[in-house]
């Protein structure tokens, strides 16, 4: 199973690749890991669809409602996404995931 960090590297190409704008998002390859994505770009209703589509197809989970919200309270951050990843994960061992 990947790291945080290597989860979190994912991550941000999964973003980048999710955005409307991809431009607008290359700020995001370069954030702590701790920052809050709204302040480096816009986290829109969009761009966050796109990014739980792109976690759900890369990681072969499941993201509900309550592991989102909780993922982005206070702010959506890299480290607590890759926390999310790491919680479903494990919480579904076995489970094969695509490659980037």
């Amino acid at each position: 199973m990947e790291t945080s960090a290597e989860i979190i590297s994912e991550l941000r190409e999964l973003i980048v690749r999710a955005a409307p704008d991809p431009s607008q998002a290359l700020k995001v390859r370069e954030c702590g890991e701790d920052q809050a994505l709204d302040s480096i770009i816009p986290f829109s209703s969009l761009i966050l669809l796109g990014v739980v589509v792109a976690v759900e197809d890369r990681f072969a989970i499941r993201i509900t409602f309550d592991s989102l919200t909780s993922a982005c309270a206070g702010g959506a951050t890299l480290r607590k996404l890759a926390q999310m990843i790491q919680t479903m994960r494990a919480e579904n061992p076995g489970t094969k995931h695509a490659a980037l």
